[in-house]
């Protein structure tokens, strides 16, 4: 039953949600986060910066029901209510790096799907690896959460664990909560569809025929690879894509429908890749999910000459990211698009937000780790991480029942020696 405070849900909540209910517990769904941090932590002082971030965003304390009509709002509980405590645990496995003790840590998330609609999707967990030594532990759905969310998460519970480590609560300003922005979104939708359907009835009239083969099951055991490249060769790359008058999302996405026409000697494919959101200024420091799919079906990866098609793909994405207000969903309904029957989610591209990282507060450290999901969702996806130390990772990841793993390395490794070629192609010495 709607309550006084409930609000309507945004568009991208209402994708997560749908996907919930259909398929509870899918891993890419599921956002799990671990940091290694180094220095004197003070285990009381996390908790309360914990608690406090918690106050601070309301996204982090919701709750997601049915109305008497049958659709979904969702419901802010308060902090007492939500009952989220950080929970310190303790592991083993002597020698172990510290990312390996972080999956141990985490192990458990991946089979205990969230109860959306009586708890909110968040758990925390901190370990003592040494007095020096600590895993700070997160798992938060991705209804509630998206990458921009991760910078903002990091620097409010340093800020939060400074001032409770030195006997005070922590001295911020207010931020908008998500609800304000789930109330903000409708009344701009009848704008942007009529700005923006002409251009994606356009780009989504003739999607590329599907690349994998339809899944049987809505997950499949995860396979991934990943090539490192370090500063140096990282900046060379930016300096050749920006030689080439390009973005390094229009790149990523270039270079990558090219690797993938080589492996499986294709001539067309349809790329998905995600908007950030956050499209006004006001919605910058609220934490939440604002990611939008985008859909570019890309043709001539073997046919057309790189530098032209480069600068074809860039065109294409940089009228995208400007149409890319409006809820994919929508899109769909209009266009009558069934995504599993067209293909159109064969393979995701990501260019990951900029990790966080670096001094937690005065003395402490901290470094993100990453922890694997075991199954997959998605076909293949595709990733550019950009790591706080200045370089690239370029990454795979894929399902074992749709893509074979030579044939995943394969991707990424083409992939990468494109993008490695990126200078020399840009006239760059």
């Amino acid at each position: 039953m709607t309550g006084p405070g409930d609000v309507r849900l945004s568009h991208a909540q209402q994708r997560f949600l749908w996907d919930e209910e259909m398929t509870p517990g899918q891993d890419d769904n599921n956002v799990v986060l671990a940091y290694h941090l180094t220095g004197p932590v003070d285990a009381d002082a996390m908790t309360a910066a914990l608690d406090d971030v918690l106050r601070r965003h309301e996204v982090l304390r919701t709750v997601y029901l049915w109305d008497v009509a049958g659709e979904p709002v969702q419901r802010i509980m308060t902090a007492e209510a939500a009952g989220i405590a950080l929970e310190h645990v303790t592991v083993t496995g002597p020698g172990l790096p510290p990312a390996d003790l972080a999956a141990r840590v985490c192990a458990d998330w991946w089979d205990s799907p969230f109860d959306l609609e009586r708890r909110p999707p968040v758990r925390a967990r901190l370990a003592a690896l040494a007095p020096d030594s600590w895993l700070l532990c997160l798992n938060i759905h991705h209804i509630a959460f998206d990458g921009q969310s991760e910078l903002l998460l990091a620097a409010d519970l340093g800020t939060a664990y400074e001032a409770r480590a030195a006997g005070r609560p922590p001295a911020w300003d207010a931020v908008p909560g998500y609800r304000e922005y789930a109330r903000w979104e409708p009344d701009r939708i009848p704008v942007w569809a009529e700005m923006d359907f002409p251009f994606w009835r356009k780009v989504l009239a003739d999607p590329a025929p599907a690349l994998l083969a339809s899944p049987e099951t809505d997950q499949g055991a995860r396979g991934e690879y990943e090539i490192t490249l370090d500063a140096a060769t990282t900046d060379r790359i930016r300096g050749g894509i920006r030689a080439a008058r390009s973005i390094v999302l229009s790149a990523l996405l270039h270079e990558t429908s090219a690797a993938v026409g080589d492996v499986f000697e294709v001539d067309a494919v349809n790329l998905t890749t995600v908007s950030s959101g956050r499209f006004e200024k006001a919605h910058t420091p609220i934490l939440g999910c604002f990611v939008n799919p985008l859909v570019l079906p890309l043709r001539g990866l073997r046919t057309t000459d790189s530098a032209t098609r480069l600068t074809e793909v860039n065109r294409l994405v940089l009228q995208a990211l400007r149409r890319a207000r409006l809820p994919f969903d929508l899109i769909a309904r209009d266009l009558g698009i069934q995504a599993a029957d067209a293909g159109l989610f064969d393979v995701m591209v990501a260019l990951q937000a900029p990790e966080p990282g670096g001094a937690f507060a005065s003395g402490v450290t901290y470094r993100p780790l990453r922890v694997s999901a075991p199954r997959a969702g998605f076909g293949l996806v595709v990733e550019l991480e950009q790591n706080v130390a200045g370089h690239w990772v370029v990454a795979g990841r894929w399902r074992q029942d749709l893509v074979e793993e030579p044939v995943g390395r394969q991707v990424v490794e083409s992939l990468t020696e494109r993008l490695l070629a990126l200078p020399h192609r840009a006239g760059i010495r």
